[in-house]
């Protein structure tokens, strides 16, 4: 029978559970489950992936508290969890919730815009990310060029076939070295992922060998990230706008053909025109990109995104 540990995390108001699950597409990605109505996300996590080595993998149900400066993250496991193991938990979910960032400059400057008073209120703009740098980048490669739903399908796939189990049943997504593990012929014939298979073998090997978490450093200014980030197999300005967001550099734009058509409907723009959209956010300065998105999700509901 699982053991349960209940983990209190504290978090800075503003803050709100559906907002930050619904700042992008993420939260619709296997292994995440959102049970809106119960304000419930139900996920699992392999512990091994995050600590290089041997680890069990847990079931994570994780809600907002009695006040909105905590959360309750209830973390099963098939037998009692070492506190070190729980510490991992935590910092997984500090990390997929963002909840290390300070975003009080972006706030205060989108305070004084009244479309985007509603992003200061809430405090929105933290976004969901992966419990590792290396699930982010992959399921961005199954972002790009397809439709939002061949991209669930193929993350979906990847976690069935190669995901452990949690005590639910529930699949992990898996780590680096068990991708690396399969051949070229896997990712295109059993995932499905088309001309990005060697992509997504490169990018696993990439970090199984330790050489790319050493050289995607989020510490690194934005154009050196930028830099390394475009000189991965497969990742155009575009993919690479969206990592660079997720690792918490907000100045790029990351245009796609989506955000240029909401773009020109919102500011009156003509369709295309990259330079007016920059200039419309440049007062954002390092956080203009986050601005942009703030704008594009403001009343679309996450299944769309």
């Amino acid at each position: 029978m699982p053991t349960s540990h209940t983990l209190r995390i504290n978090v800075v108001p503003p803050f709100d559970l559906d907002v930050v699950l619904g700042g992008h597409g993420w939260v619709a990605l296997a292994p995440h489950e959102y049970q809106r109505e119960r304000r419930r996300l139900h996920s699992a996590v392999d512990l091994s992936t995050l600590a290089g080595g041997r680890g069990p993998v847990v079931d994570i149900e994780l809600r907002p508290g009695p006040k909105n400066d905590v959360l309750s993250a209830v973390v099963s496991g098939r037998r009692a969890l070492e506190r070190a193991q729980l510490e991992l938990v935590r910092r997984a979910l500090t990390k997929t919730l963002s909840l290390e960032l300070d975003l009080n400059p972006f706030w205060r400057r989108c305070a004084q815009v009244p479309r985007l008073r509603w992003v200061a209120d809430q405090g929105a703009g933290r976004l969901m990310c992966s419990p590792t740098l290396f699930e982010d980048l992959l399921k961005l490669l199954m972002t790009t060029n397809c439709s939002w739903a061949n991209t669930k399908s193929m993350v979906r796939r990847t976690t069935e076939a190669l995901g452990r189990r949690a005590p639910s049943g529930r699949r992990a997504f898996p780590g680096a070295r068990t991708c690396a593990a399969q051949p070229e012929s896997f990712w295109r014939d059993e995932i499905r992922t088309g001309y990005r298979a060697a992509h997504c073998k490169a990018l696993a090997e990439g970090f199984s060998s330790g050489e790319l978490p050493e050289r995607l450093d989020p510490a690194l200014p934005t154009a050196e990230l930028r830099r390394r980030l475009l000189a991965l197999p497969g990742f155009g300005p575009y993919a690479v706008g969206q990592a660079l967001r997720l690792l918490g550099h907000f100045d790029d734009l990351a245009l796609d053909s989506w955000v240029r058509k909401r773009a020109a409907q919102l500011h009156g723009l003509t369709p295309g025109d990259d330079r007016a959209i920059a200039a419309r956010y440049q007062d954002f300065e390092r956080y203009a990109g986050l601005a942009l998105w703030m704008d594009m999700i403001a009343d679309v509901p996450v299944d769309q995104l």
